[in-house]
């Protein structure tokens, strides 16, 4: 992709200014969307933009002024068959799927996937530099998996206690004022109730999170009339959707290009932000801006223990 020399300038856009770093971070998230976009077209997988990527896609044809990263979703069975038929190819791409899964580090909060550009915080090797638009810092996109809600009441309750249930477990385990017998009692009673077999103690945090994922593929289609993203469902009701709503899909155009889109856009963007969700407004997300602001912090430290002056260009975020 390319872009104007302007374009890497700060801007001021609905009253917000996008820095000039901002502006490289935008473009090194893209290159990483145009591989993963290039791989599921030839592998036949489908996504969606998601969230405020969605709609930024439907109301500024690009990156909300305000927002730092870009947000996918998949269905079960597309993250699954992505993650077999197509993790070779990424990691040919000089990328990598961060998950439950892959990292022993990695928590599925916010039932995340991630695929980044790098597994450093920071990284200033030209090769890396000149791909990624001179942004040092990690960049990449989130996926998040759209799951089938069963259409029967009972069921879709016990659904959703089940996993508010293991992400408590989960969000609670290094939670230092908590005994680890009592820690254990709840990991070996969450087994139980899921009927399967519990792991050393060391794999076990990240068992709790790998459970959590798959609670979400208890329930197909045929069961469903309505999706939603679980972990966002249980903190906001209106986020869940009908399953017709992303039968279809369209493109539409995010930042130069065009990306699969929920043919319903409207219905889901309506039941995200309500009926203006034309109208610009500030919301606050859910991680710090920018979201590279701790990477910054290192990066400057580092060059400062080495007595090494800060290149000009990075020294702002």
């Amino acid at each position: 992709m390319n872009y104007p020399k302007k374009y890497f300038q700060s801007e001021i856009i609905d009253g917000f200014e996008v820095s000039v770093m901002m502006k490289r971070c935008w473009a090194a998230q893209m290159e990483v969307l145009e591989i993963f976009d290039d791989i599921c077209r030839r592998h036949s997988i489908r996504y969606f933009l998601a969230d405020g990527t969605l709609l930024g896609a439907v109301r500024h044809k690009g990156f909300i002024p305000w927002d730092d990263d870009i947000d996918i979703w998949m269905f079960g069975d597309d993250l699954d068959a992505f993650i077999r038929d197509a993790g070779d190819e990424i990691v040919r791409a000089g990328l990598s799927v961060l998950s439950p899964f892959t990292n022993k580090e990695c928590t599925a909060l916010n039932m995340a996937y991630r695929i980044n550009n790098s597994k450093y915080t920071y990284n200033l090797q030209e090769e890396f530099l000149k791909k990624y638009w001179l942004f040092p810092f990690v960049a990449g996109l989130d996926i998040f998996t759209l799951n089938y809600i069963p259409r029967d009441t009972a069921c879709e309750n016990s659904l959703m206690q089940l996993f508010s249930t293991t992400v408590a477990i989960g969000t609670l385990w290094n939670d230092m004022s908590i005994s680890e017998a009592d820690k254990m009692d709840m990991y070996i009673q969450l087994t139980k109730t899921l009927g399967v077999t519990p792991v050393e103690k060391e794999k076990i945090f990240n068992h709790i999170w790998q459970l959590s994922d798959r609670i979400g593929h208890m329930y197909e289609e045929s069961e469903s009339d309505k999706v939603a993203e679980l972990s966002a469902y249980i903190n906001n009701p209106s986020k869940i959707y009908k399953k017709e709503w992303f039968y279809e899909t369209v493109y539409l155009e995010f930042a130069g290009k065009k990306f699969p889109c929920p043919a319903c856009y409207k219905e889901v963007l309506i039941s995200d932000f309500g009926e203006d969700y034309m109208q610009p407004q500030m919301i606050a997300g859910e991680h710090e801006y920018p979201y590279y602001k701790k990477q910054h912090k290192e990066m400057l430290d580092a060059f400062a223990k080495a007595g090494i002056n800060c290149p000009e260009i990075y020294k702002g975020v």
